[in-house]
């Protein structure tokens, strides 16, 4: 059996494949931080340079670690780990946690933080 390479059994084009630019980079801290008004959240920047945001009724909590959260007293760190989102539950609703990667794309966690703000309201 001869192989053809002038005629190959699979060919495509760029355009075939739909190939797209994705955002990639961990941007701007800022464009997550600065969404949160000093009137209704309390920012704290700690001695590692790690940024923590809450809601002053201390259910809404928002993490930032440019160099991977720190773990506890039996792990050493939580590799990769640079944003973390929280909202606490309530007696008859669990909250909810996400985690965002130090490479994940502030701009990705900014939206993200804007819809979960988007969906709050003072009771």
């Amino acid at each position: 059996m001869a192989l053809n390479a002038a005629q190959p059994e699979f060919a495509t084009t760029v355009g075939a494949l739909r190939l797209r630019s994705w955002k990639l980079g961990a941007g701007q801290p800022t464009d997550v931080i600065d969404q949160f008004t000093d009137t209704d959240f309390t920012h704290i920047v700690d001695d590692r340079a790690d940024v923590h945001v809450s809601s002053r009724d201390g259910r809404f909590y928002l993490g930032y670690f440019p160099d991977g959260r720190p773990g506890g007293a039996d792990e050493d760190w939580v590799t990769g780990e640079g944003w973390v989102i929280a909202v606490t539950g309530t007696a008859d609703v669990p909250g909810y946690r996400m985690a965002f990667r130090t490479d994940t794309p502030a701009e990705i966690v900014a939206a993200v933080v804007a819809r979960i703000m988007a969906t709050s309201r003072p009771l």
